[in-house]
């Protein structure tokens, strides 16, 4: 019933999504430049700015006694999105291809999922 109630809403859904692959990369990349961080440096920046927060987002949640079934949903969601936007955003924002091993995204995405 939690899951059907966040999906009533998928604005929220959308935002948090936008956000996660928007925002942190790009506040990222800007931090880094602001800094004047090596190349590597700033493109490993960017990469951890590209990849969302996970189970942590998940316990911290659940500790706060926050909205759990969309944190889960927002974890899920961006874990799946990262498959594609990770070498999106280092293609955009840093001219380089990073490779993902989207089938062992998919499939550890999955046996999380299960385990709960």
């Amino acid at each position: 019933q939690d899951f059907m109630d966040v999906l009533k809403e998928p604005v929220s859904v959308l935002m948090q999504f936008s956000l996660c692959y928007g925002m942190m990369p790009l506040l990222a990349l800007g931090l880094g430049r602001f800094f004047g961080l090596d190349p590597a440096l700033l493109a490993g920046c960017v990469l951890v700015g590209s990849i969302n927060g996970g189970q942590a987002s998940n316990l911290c949640t659940y500790i706060a006694k926050g909205n759990v079934a969309l944190s889960v949903l927002m974890t899920t969601a961006t874990t799946i999105g990262a498959i594609f936007m990770t070498p999106l955003l280092c293609k955009g924002l840093l001219g380089a291809v990073v490779p993902v091993d989207a089938r062992g995204i998919a499939l550890s995405t999955i046996q999380v999922r299960f385990t709960y």
